[in-house]
């Protein structure tokens, strides 16, 4: 009986140590899952965040700097400070009018602008004729949204004479960075692919030879 008693104990001792660990082991598991779910959104979020402020980084210094370097070449054109009044403005402006249609003809050669508009310091819509497509009708042509960049135009008194409106096309802006991108992408893939294979014969490696290096440091231990 007392054999018997005593077997019991042991018994229901395993079995509670067994339970406790399994209790353990699942806590832990847990653990490392939410663990993992929480990095997994977290990445999510980062790689968004990185997102915007790369298409941001990669359009914005181009934009910028091309609004103000056009702003500067229109500047000498429509300042009219130092033009006096006399039946000679009429001309002027007229003159004026076909130099800012040229100079804004010019600009939009290049392939990333879709567009150029001038506005006075009151806002009022003066170069190119016939007036540039509104923002709208761009981002209804375009597969992509256009950008749009505005820029003061100042004389030489750092009076605001003007306004200068860019229309980019983000396509044309993004097509090398975004091919640069994938390259890099591209590497990456094949980076973890090489990592991958090497950690699986690495790993067959070690349960390959294990036993012989216990073995060794078993006789050495005897020795």
């Amino acid at each position: 009986m007392l054999a018997k008693a005593e077997t019991n104990l042991l018994t229901s001792s395993a079995s509670h140590s067994h339970s406790l660990y399994t209790v353990v082991k699942r806590l832990v598991h847990t653990v490392l899952a939410s663990l993992v779910v929480g990095l997994l959104i977290a990445l999510l979020l980062m790689l968004q965040r990185y997102q915007e402020e790369w298409l941001l980084a990669q359009t914005e210094y181009a934009g910028s700097s091309a609004a103000r370097q056009y702003a500067k070449l229109v500047s000498p054109i429509i300042d009219t400070t130092g033009n006096a009044k006399s039946d000679a403005n009429s001309v002027n402006d007229a003159t004026r009018a076909v130099a800012l249609k040229s100079t804004a003809t010019v600009l939009t050669q290049e392939p990333h602008i879709l567009g150029i508009a001038i506005f006075d310091e009151k806002g009022q819509y003066i170069a190119p004729l016939p007036k540039t497509e509104s923002v709208v009708a761009l981002s209804q042509s375009q597969d992509v949204r256009p950008l749009t960049f505005v820029e003061p135009i100042v004389n030489n008194s750092d009076n605001v004479i003007g306004y200068v409106h860019i229309h980019m096309n983000t396509k044309v802006i993004l097509e090398d960075p975004l091919a640069l991108r994938a390259q890099l992408l591209l590497i990456g893939v094949i980076v973890l692919f090489l990592a991958l294979v090497i950690g699986i014969y690495l790993t067959r490696g070690f349960y390959k030879f294990s036993p012989w290096v216990i073995s060794k440091f078993a006789q050495l231990g005897n020795d």
